[in-house]
């Protein structure tokens, strides 16, 4: 009862999370999902549940690897939380070990459970609705249908083979954990495994002989586990949301020209300021991922803006850092004014003084293209932005 109080608590604070997060957030991740999966079973053991030996593990058998297959339905309510409707079934087979007087036995597994679903992903880091792969966890609760347990004696006196009574229906508690690999944008290939605790003594057919088990044991107090690992498919339903096309505003009329008035006789002009050929223009250097340091390309175009701030000592910079959108939103303020201070580190060992030089640094604030947080790009548009602009002014 402990640990079935415990799921309950768990699954009470996942939809406190659900609910508790903006409606603009969730509906972004909302979407329902079935999957299909197959692999292979094993019986993992017994524990004891006395007060003497509590959670004590043993396992009498070598167990078989049999064949075992599922299926879920699966509701997203956030990024990290998810609930779950799952079937497992497998028919579990073991021999025992040596010197243990047990018998070899066959069992029938249904398992029906509703899980909790989170991931891990998401939880430790950034939200992103595009993931490669992900890491995600299961807790839950559900019944376990035992049936058509049949054990063969090792005693060649005994009978051939006997069926312990039955079904049998428990209750039970999954635990599990996986990754989910995107194939596409509506299927994903999962690899995963599950404990399931089951409250039941019968799985490898220890009903037999009466109220004590060969342990020494009530088997009142013995509750067996089984491992099930498996790959397949999870497939989201419905269809990719449509991104609403761009409101084009209509071309606002021209005004009508003004009669201009008669050209007056202008007095001589004087002189005029020659402005420097270098003003107005810009200079670009890109960094790697995560990287501040000046590549050769970059250290070449620097060489050529110092070559005009040294030729043309009235003019200033205008100097702006920028990162892409990958990364926690301070963490790329701080490497932007690390890329900035680069180039200024740059230029001032060309005998720039840093006085003439107004530096600012935008984190992922300002990007050039369409890589804001949640929207896919490729490494080059990424690129793009990963960017240190001077703009030469008087």
């Amino acid at each position: 009862m402990k640990k079935l109080s415990l799921v309950i608590v768990c699954l009470l604070a996942g939809l406190t999370l659900t609910f508790a997060q903006d409606k603009s957030e969730k509906s972004q991740f909302k979407s329902w999902e079935i999957g299909v999966n197959g692999g292979v079973a094993n019986f993992a053991g017994s524990s004891i549940m006395n007060k003497t030996s509590f959670l004590s593990h043993f396992n009498q058998f070598k167990s078989d690897m049999d064949f075992g297959y599922g299926l879920f339905v699966r509701k997203n309510f956030t990024s990290v939380f998810a609930l779950e409707g799952a079937y497992n079934g497998t028919t579990l087979t073991g021999t025992p070990k040596a010197g243990f007087g047990n018998s070899a036995f066959k069992t029938g597994i249904n398992e029906l459970d509703l899980n909790t679903v989170w991931n891990m992903s998401n939880l430790l880091s950034k939200n992103k609705l595009d993931r490669k792969i992900y890491w995600y966890t299961k807790l839950g609760a559900g019944f376990t249908h035992v049936n058509n347990t049949e054990f063969t004696p090792m005693d060649a006196s005994l009978p051939a083979k006997a069926t312990v009574q039955g079904p049998w229906r428990s209750w039970t508690v999954p635990i599990g954990t996986g990754f989910a690999f995107r194939l596409t944008d509506n299927v994903k290939l999962d690899i995963g495994t599950q404990w399931s605790w089951v409250n039941s003594n019968t799985l490898d057919g220890s009903l037999q002989g009466g109220p004590v088990s060969s342990t020494g044991y009530l088997r009142g107090q013995i509750r067996e586990q089984y491992l099930y690992t498996h790959a397949g498919l999870i497939i989201k339903l419905g269809k990719k949301p449509v991104k609403p096309a761009p409101v084009v505003e209509a071309p606002k009329p021209q005004p009508k020209p003004e009669p201009k008035p008669e050209p007056k006789p202008t007095p001589p002009a004087p002189a005029k300021h020659v402005t420097p050929a270098c003003v107005g223009e810009v200079f670009k250097v890109y960094f790697g991922f995560d990287k501040w340091n000046l590549n050769p390309e970059a250290k070449a175009e620097l060489d050529r803006l110092g070559k005009d701030m040294l030729e043309n000592p009235s003019v200033n910079l205008q100097m702006k850092s920028h990162t892409d959108s990958r990364g926690p939103a301070s963490y790329n303020m701080k490497l932007s004014e690390k890329r900035g201070k680069s180039v200024l580190d740059y230029l001032t060992a060309k005998g720039i003084s840093a006085s003439r030089v107004n530096a600012q640094a935008f984190g992922e604030t300002q990007p050039i293209n369409k890589c804001k947080d949640g929207v896919k790009c490729t490494e080059a548009e990424y690129q793009l932005n990963r960017r240190t602009e001077t703009l030469v002014i008087e």
